[in-house]
């Protein structure tokens, strides 16, 4: 190749426009951000990886190239570069007495007094950013209940419940739907005394676990040649409180990048291009009840004596970022690697908090007894991202010469994004109107449905071909809905050909 080894380290800032001329061929792996215009061809060698500079490394989470000819036999990173996942919410760490016995939680106060303990529920986090960005959760609930008083003829013991933990966040969209985030862990406020009784003058509130953030809305058009980077997923719920303090979540998961390439003349891509969302990170975990020192002065010094207090709840996960976007646009096209732009998976709940047991074994004086206190609830799963979005528009519909294997999978029980390779006399970016249409199922298995969105009283000319070219179903139809039994084909990848207004628009069915 004739032209400059280029390395784009210093070249990159933001999301800045640079020209360059002259060919250009990248030959070692390095980060690149931002839009390129090359007079000339650009070429990644194999084995080499550019990656995408992310948002949250100061990048734009874009990489587009403009180019006369385009080839790409290593690989484009984007993974994560997308719009940034939300901050985490924090443990809950305060108590609090209406009676003015804080203190109590964690040591003896007031020891002959009634009195009443409250400790905060984990904190939600934060929303991410983006289009579909995932709504975060709400915070837990406050636990309340009484503490020891010591008694002339019987004393009785405190029991604080544990707080709940922030509810999850949830799961980022773009070409898919993600999925919403659960329900924090509730506290415990179990205790069970033997020959031992809970101080009656306050009830036992056990804090419950805030709601799931909800998942954000789809964005874009499947096959108009809008392309985004996918959004982020919230951040996760922070455990409750108890004898020990919650600990805070994690952040929720990227989305995706944004690749953009358009050849002028050819575009060839043998390696791989990835824009996936990240998976959202673990929840905060609970803290555990704890006994304090028995506060009494009577001989027994038994487990009546004592503050008791029970598991908290864990704060539920982070949400995963959405995948990000591809477009692809060329005259001529041979596309046969692979394109990624699949969701992340929601993170896991943080741990409960456990409870504790106090045994006494008596003495002449006194008798035995034992209290024990429950274990709080873990928290749950952060919301799911949904797939991204893949384009190829080309000029010529060959589907033997673009045959990638691509993946829009949504992470988890999101949904997929979308696939579609569009072919029209020219794919200049002023010229492209956008066909609207809708497959199902899709996987198929007997059956598929095609509706035709945006036309009518057209004649609509929809062909199906096997991955080498053959023809196999065709139909010319002004009907806007088409149904095709797919029995007798054998379970693999096929490509429909949907001919209408002067467009022709390509996708994949997959027969199950």
């Amino acid at each position: 190749m004739n032209g400059a080894v280029l390395s784009f380290t210093s070249l990159f800032s933001q999301c800045d426009t640079t020209y360059l001329t002259g060919n250009q061929t990248i030959t070692f792996s390095d980060f690149m951000s931002g839009v390129y215009y090359i007079d000339g061809n650009f070429k990644i060698d194999q084995g080499v990886t550019v990656y995408v500079k992310p948002f949250t490394s100061g990048g734009c989470g874009k990489l587009e190239i403009h180019a006369d000819n385009i080839t790409i036999k290593g690989g484009i990173n984007g993974d994560y570069a997308g719009f940034p996942g939300g901050i985490p919410g924090n443990g809950a760490s305060l108590a609090s007495s209406l009676t003015g016995h804080a203190a109590a939680l964690t040591g003896c106060n007031s020891k002959d007094d009634a009195g009443v303990v409250s400790v905060e529920g984990g904190k939600a986090g934060a929303a991410g950013m983006g289009s579909g960005s995932g709504m975060a959760g709400t915070d837990g609930s406050a636990g309340s209940g009484p503490k020891q008083r010591c008694g002339n003829s019987n004393d009785t013991y405190g029991m604080i419940p544990g707080s709940g933990g922030a509810g999850g966040g949830g799961g980022a969209s773009y070409g898919g739907t993600g999925t919403p985030g659960i329900a924090g862990g509730n506290g415990s406020g179990t205790h069970v005394g033997n020959n031992s009784t809970v101080s009656p003058e306050y009830a036992v509130l056990v804090g419950n676990g805030g709601a799931g953030g909800t998942t954000g809305a789809v964005y874009g058009t499947e096959s108009g040649d809008d392309i985004e980077p996918g959004s982020g997923g919230a951040g996760a719920g922070g455990g409750g409180r108890s004898y020990d303090a919650g600990l805070a979540g994690a952040r929720g998961g990227n989305g995706g990048g944004l690749v953009i390439l358009e050849a002028v003349h050819e575009l060839t891509i043998e390696g791989m291009i990835s824009v996936n969302g990240e998976n959202g990170s673990v929840g905060g975990h609970a803290g555990s009840g704890g006994a304090t020192e028995k506060c009494c002065s009577d001989g027994c010094d038994d487990c009546g004596e004592a503050n008791m207090s029970a598991g908290a709840g864990g704060g539920s996960g982070a949400g995963a970022g959405s995948g990000g976007g591809i477009l692809l646009r060329s005259e001529t096209a041979s596309i046969s690697g692979t394109l990624n732009a699949a969701g992340g998976t929601g993170g896991n709940g943080g741990n409960a908090g456990v409870g504790i047991t106090c045994n006494y074994g008596g003495n002449i004086f006194c008798s035995s007894g034992s209290i024990t206190t429950g274990n709080g609830q873990a928290g749950g799963k952060g919301g799911d991202g949904g797939g991204g979005r893949i384009k190829i528009f080309t000029g010529l519909c060959s589907p033997g010469q673009v045959n990638p294997v691509t993946s829009v999978l949504g992470g988890g029980n999101a949904a997929q994004g979308t696939y579609v390779h569009v072919c029209a006399a020219s794919v200049g970016l002023e010229t492209v109107e956008e066909l609207r249409f809708s497959i199902y199922p899709n996987p198929a298995g007997s059956f598929v449905t095609v509706d035709l969105l945006n036309v009518t009283g057209t004649e609509n000319k929809l062909v199906l071909t096997d991955i080498k070219g053959a023809v196999l179903l065709t139909e010319t139809t002004t009907d806007t809905t088409v149904a095709w039994s797919l029995e007798g084909l054998n379970s693999g990848m096929y490509f429909l050909t949907i001919q209408s207004n002067g467009q022709t628009v390509a996708t994949k069915i997959i027969k199950q």
